[in-house]
């Protein structure tokens, strides 16, 4: 038989495209749906974050930069221009090395050395801290729980307390940027299984890294972690059940604390930067009531809840600072229910959440050292415990918001709107305390700025002063000024927060020396006077006395460590 034309054959083995038919219709469209869903609901959680972010900076400028926060600017600067190891530095008894000195440095290749990178660096490290903490909270959390448990954590953290509070979360690095990295570790643990056999390395990494730049992480993090696994291994063991990550998180956390040590004891050997050792001890025996008391006074400072700080900005503004207040009260007594709930159910076996266990251990841990040491001495030792905020907004997440959503779904109407009211009122009610107190927020300069301006517009370059105007000076002046910190009555060289450098007579021409009369402890000047001489001249502007000489200063001053 003789083959068919090709025309032919090309028409029949020609594939004709098959009818979309109405279903297909429907589910292109629902896909394109919630792509379109999607979308805008990234969009509108990053609008939300820039909002938060502008607004923390306005509250952050409240607190005028001091010497602590100016310090950390020019290590910052320092590194950027080449001495990554603070060779030659002295810190404080927290390094703040790998973590907020490197967001500083970050910040520094934008801004420069302005004083304004200390606010944005808190800005941002606060925003950070509502990130990850909702992340956290969320859990392995789906759909409407999963919202549920994050709008819980967020709730917690927005509004800090006005002023007071503004000092201790969106201030100078200190203990509250600690939380960071320990939140990080909590969503490496949630999502081991992504990281596969290479999650106890990445957590031992991470609170290495937390535990070097803040001895704190260790009191907070590892130890309560290492305990939190114990406990859960030894319960296994007993009951013969199957061992899980435990062991690994506790060879973890065991291994970051000596990780840790050793790192910084390295950076010290191999010529960089040395840190003091921690200054608390512990207290008396009879300290421990008034501890006691101060302990719920700072806690409710660190959520916003402390109703004795709230009346200082007028009637209409304090209205608003109740009600939000009420509102932060109410989530402190969720935070802290789901911390007991939490320690009872790692207590009694009950429960899998060793990231909600730990946690609760952590903010135990926290507040029983905080009651034992001698650091709960005023209001401004909140920051000693600041991390029970957003551990306690994580575990108010993880614990209640799975009933939240349930209740917020149930098929009673009453109850249901009932319950969608309220939670809508009392949202409106911190979203309103957050816009009112970002918008009434006023920046105020940092300290000694108007000693700075006067000794640049008097072209002195160079001297020593107490210690809460050197820093300050020299970052509030761009560097054009430069103040040595000094200390005790009788100045002599301050070794914290400084630089060897600085002191060198054969490098440097200090011909004035700042007085701080508020705080005799970092000089006053009888004891200038003695150890210097007199004055060619004395200026006293507001709190400070500047005393001008007309010879090196460096050379007469004392060097001895304490």
């Amino acid at each position: 038989m003789s083959p068919m034309p090709t025309a032919v054959t090309a028409a029949t083995t020609t594939t004709i495209p098959r009818q979309r038919t109405a279903g297909d219709i429907g589910t292109t469209g629902t896909t394109g749906r919630r792509t379109r869903g999607r979308f805008v609901t990234a969009g509108m959680l990053v609008c939300a974050v820039a909002v938060m972010l502008l607004g923390y900076l306005r509250m952050a400028r409240t607190n005028g930069m001091n010497a602590d926060g100016a310090a950390n600017a020019l290590q910052a600067w320092d590194m950027l221009h080449g001495n990554v190891g603070l060779a030659g530095w002295t810190l404080s008894d927290v390094s703040f090395y790998p973590t907020e000195l490197v967001q500083y440095a970050l910040i520094k290749l934008v801004y420069g050395p302005s004083e304004d990178v200390v606010h944005i660096a808190a800005a941002m490290t606060y925003v950070l801290l509502i990130v990850f903490a909702a992340l956290v909270a969320r859990g392995e959390a789906t759909g409407r729980a999963a919202w549920a448990r994050m709008a819980l954590a967020v709730s917690v953290l927005l509004v800090p307390e006005a002023h007071a509070g503004w000092a201790i979360v969106l201030n100078v690095p200190d203990h509250t940027g600690t939380g960071v990295p320990l939140l990080v570790t909590a969503l490496l643990i949630d999502r081991r299984a992504v990281l596969g056999r290479w999650w106890p390395l990445a957590v031992t990494a991470v609170l290495t890294i937390a535990q070097v730049a803040d001895p704190l992480a260790m009191y907070i993090g590892a130890l309560p972690l290492a305990m939190v696994s114990a406990w859960r291994l030894l319960r296994a063991i007993w009951s013969r059940a199957p061992k899980g990550a435990d062991g690994h998180l506790l060879v973890a956390a065991a291994a970051s604390v000596a990780l840790a040590h050793a790192a910084v004891r390295l950076i010290a050997l191999a010529g960089g930067f040395r840190v003091h050792q921690p200054i608390a001890e512990f207290s008396e025996w009879e300290s421990i009531p008034q501890h006691l008391s101060m302990m719920w006074r700072v806690v409710a400072l660190d959520y916003g809840a402390y109703f004795p700080y709230l009346a200082d900005d007028g009637p209409w503004l304090t209205g608003v600072n109740y009600a939000a207040g009420a509102v932060k009260l109410l989530l402190m007594a969720a935070a802290l229910a789901a911390a007991a709930v939490s320690v009872a159910r790692l207590l009694r076996g009950r429960g899998d959440d060793r990231v909600a266990q730990w946690l609760a251990v952590g903010i135990a841990v926290n507040l029983a050292a905080f009651v034992a040491s001698t650091q709960a001495a005023d209001m401004t030792s909140a920051r000693q415990v600041v991390n029970v905020l957003p551990f306690g907004a994580v575990l108010a997440g993880r614990v209640f918001g799975d009933r939240l959503a349930a209740a917020w779904a149930q098929r009673h109407w009453a109850r249901r709107h009932a319950l969608r009211w309220s939670a809508g009122a009392l949202a409106a009610v911190l979203v309103a305390a957050f816009g009112v107190q970002a918008a009434m927020a006023r920046p105020n300069p940092a300290e000694a700025t108007e000693v700075a301006r006067w000794l640049e517009a008097h072209d002195l370059h160079y001297g020593i002063g107490a210690y809460w105007a050197s820093h300050t000076v020299t970052v509030a002046s761009g560097g054009r000024v430069r103040v040595a910190p000094v200390v005790d009555p009788m100045p002599r060289v301050f070794h914290w927060e400084s630089h060897e450098e600085w002191y060198d007579p054969q490098r440097h021409d200090a011909r004035f020396i700042i007085v701080d009369r508020s705080l005799a402890h970092y000089g006053t000047v009888s004891g200038a006077i003695e150890t210097f001489g007199m004055p060619l001249e004395r200026i006293d502007l507001d709190r400070w006395t500047i005393l001008l000489y007309n010879r090196n200063l460096l050379g007469d001053l004392p060097r001895h460590r304490p």
